[in-house]
């Protein structure tokens, strides 16, 4: 199995638009920031290899599928300076079954990924929960939606202030 097919199964997601995110400029607290854009396109092959050897814009997958489950959920801590080592050892000692990758914008994705899908709105209250058990109740999660429907791409932008290409 190549790479971009390994990570195209463990993330696998929406099948009609993407995310990318290109950043900009670093703001003063060290937290990167820039311009995410949704594309209202299937995420191809080429757009996955570009994400996965570093090359912006980086590729956002939706995380709900067609059927309006998830086999995996992100919940996005932006907080800047942010102890990761801490928040690891938090998330081993609670025993919760998360992974923690540090953001491009130098916060941390915490994802949760499951054996068999689950409800879209089952992984939010899970993820929900979780960040709660963390001490990061609010922040945001990832399906971002319960449902799917071809307008949920214009929740994004009206809730997020996020611009389509």
């Amino acid at each position: 199995m190549t790479d971009i097919a390994k990570f195209k199964s463990i993330f696998e997601g929406s099948n009609i638009a993407y995310g990318t995110y290109k950043i900009e400029r670093e703001a003063g607290n060290g937290k990167q920031q820039g311009k995410a854009v949704v594309v209202r396109n299937p995420p191809t092959d080429d757009l996955w290899e570009r994400h996965l050897r570093g090359v912006e814009p980086s590729l956002g997958i939706i995380p709900i599928r067609p059927d309006n489950t998830c086999i995996w959920g992100c919940i996005d801590i932006d907080q800047y300076p942010l102890d990761l080592k801490g928040l690891v050892e938090k998330i081993r000692r609670l025993n919760l079954p998360l992974v923690v990758c540090r953001s491009k914008s130098g916060g941390a994705h915490v994802f949760l990924f499951t054996k068999e899908p689950v409800s879209a709105a089952e992984m939010q209250r899970y993820l929900n929960t979780c960040a709660s058990i963390l001490g990061e109740s609010g922040r945001e999660i990832f399906p971002k939606q319960t449902e799917r429907s071809e307008e949920h791409t214009s929740e994004l932008q009206s809730r997020f202030g996020i611009s389509y290409a």
